[in-house]
């Protein structure tokens, strides 16, 4: 009733035969009884089915390459230059100005609206409801009910888990139908905007299967969830290796001046000659991923590897962290933060998938992130832009910063720490108070009215 096999890939090439080469064995999801009963959208925890395939299909042409490198890239571009001038007006406040960063960018691509600061429903609201799910339906926090079935049928009373779960899923739900209130509201005053959930409804966006209300709900918030609050962890732990080694930054600022000089920001079309801001990035993902042990791949079928028997319903799991910080896996000096081990890979995350790849902070195989192409370009602009405006450094007394302080779960953030955010320069602040004004005026057409 309990047994089953759960097999550790610590292996580049075990990942690469099996979850790349064999995708469609090994993309289903572990049966999980407690979030089936709390998402009913969720595209990173559900199996390979026809219902999985449409809305993954859906993202992937919506945040193709193509569309995040031009009709996202303003919104990105302007959304990080009002982080920019936040960081100069309170700075104490960085961990939310990161969060509502990400957040309003995820807002305005699933629902056509922003937030415009963190208390905003937008973006308050979603973090806080992205952070009890993420809570919820992390291992330990409820029995094993899928390993002892006889578990789901204890009354409530035996069963706080369930009542938990069910509260939960309330909670979600009550919060992406407010979402989808506001949506509808909008769209009656005749305010349709380019947007995944506007381009659905009006059938500008194609989708496979037919959606009940709550699972188009839950399909637009869990695209908000889970890709501003990886994004948002990504970044803040970025931000906390950077502080702890100035020299990073001091290399990074002779890229960046030799390209943009202190009058314009950082553009995508400067990607090409900024190899080293891609090597920060994916240093940070390295160092410790989001996600430290990716959602495991469930066998389809019974299959074998090598001389190696998998039987069907086997767990795979990629232990990214461990992979990270392993020599055998190619990493030399796997303790120490350096971006410069990645400086032959100059492009973004996607170019590397099933090649020599820098990291498995996206997963792999068939259950890759489809928002990579967003994730890895929004965390472009912001590093970019932060490096060209600023030097980080710990701020008061906190000379030195504890670099493994992280939160426990299924979704790790570092423990919030103090930094603080010094403009490099007078003409630095003038541009980002011309930037900044000309973003708001952009950002507009995406308020909430």
């Amino acid at each position: 009733m309990a047994s089953g096999t759960t097999i550790v890939l610590l292996d580049r090439t075990a990942i690469h035969q099996l979850l790349e080469k064999k995708g469609t064995t090994y993309s289903d999801r572990p049966r999980d009884h407690v979030v089936s009963i709390v998402d009913s959208g969720g595209l990173a925890l559900w199996d390979n089915n026809p219902h999985w395939r449409a809305e993954k299909k859906v993202v992937s042409s919506s945040l193709s390459s193509t569309q995040v490198e031009s009709k996202l890239r303003q919104i990105q571009e302007a959304e990080t230059a009002i982080l920019i001038r936040d960081l100069i007006s309170s700075p104490q406040m960085f961990f939310n100005h990161v969060k509502r960063t990400t957040v309003s960018i995820a807002d305005i691509v699933s629902w056509g609206f922003r937030a415009p600061t963190y208390h905003n429903w937008w973006a308050s609201g979603a973090c806080e409801v992205t952070d009890a799910f993420f809570s919820g339906i992390t291992p330990g926090e409820y029995p094993p009910v899928d390993q002892f079935p006889f578990l789901r049928y204890l009354p409530d009373r035996l069963s706080p888990w369930r009542v938990r779960a069910e509260r939960l899923k309330q909670r979600v739900d009550s919060f992406w139908g407010d979402a989808r209130r506001r949506l509808d509201e909008r769209r009656r005053k005749g305010d349709k905007r380019n947007s995944i959930a506007d381009n659905l409804l009006d059938g500008n966006q194609p989708i496979d299967i037919s959606l009940t209300d709550r699972q188009f709900n839950d399909f637009l918030g869990f695209l908000v969830a889970a890709g501003s609050d990886t994004t948002a962890g990504s970044i803040l732990t970025s931000i906390r290796y950077l502080a702890g080694h100035p020299y990073v930054q001091q290399k990074a600022h002779t890229e960046i001046d030799a390209t943009c000089g202190p009058d314009r920001l950082p553009h995508l079309s400067d990607h090409s000659k900024l190899p080293y801001i891609n090597g920060i990035i994916k240093e940070g993902m390295r160092m410790h991923p989001v996600v430290p042990v990716v959602f495991p791949h469930r066998a389809r079928e019974d299959n074998w590897y090598q001389d190696m028997f998998i039987p069907r319903d086997s767990l795979l799991l990629i232990p990214a962290w461990a992979i990270h910080h392993s020599e055998s896996c190619g990493y030399k000096g796997p303790e120490c933060y350096n971006p410069d081990r990645f400086i032959d890979y100059p492009n973004f995350a996607p170019s590397y998938i099933g090649k020599n790849r820098g990291h498995y902070a996206y997963g792999a195989g068939r259950r890759l992130c489809p928002g990579i192409h967003l994730a890895e370009h929004i965390q472009w602009h912001i590093t970019a832009m932060l490096l060209w405006a600023f030097d980080i450094v710990p701020a008061g007394e906190q000379e030195h910063l504890d670099l493994d302080a992280f939160q426990d779960g299924l979704s790790q953030h570092p423990i919030p720490y103090k930094g603080h955010f010094k403009v490099r320069s007078k003409a630095h602040m003038e541009t980002i108070e011309r930037v900044a004004k000309e973003a708001e005026s952009f950002l507009q057409q995406f308020e909430e009215v």
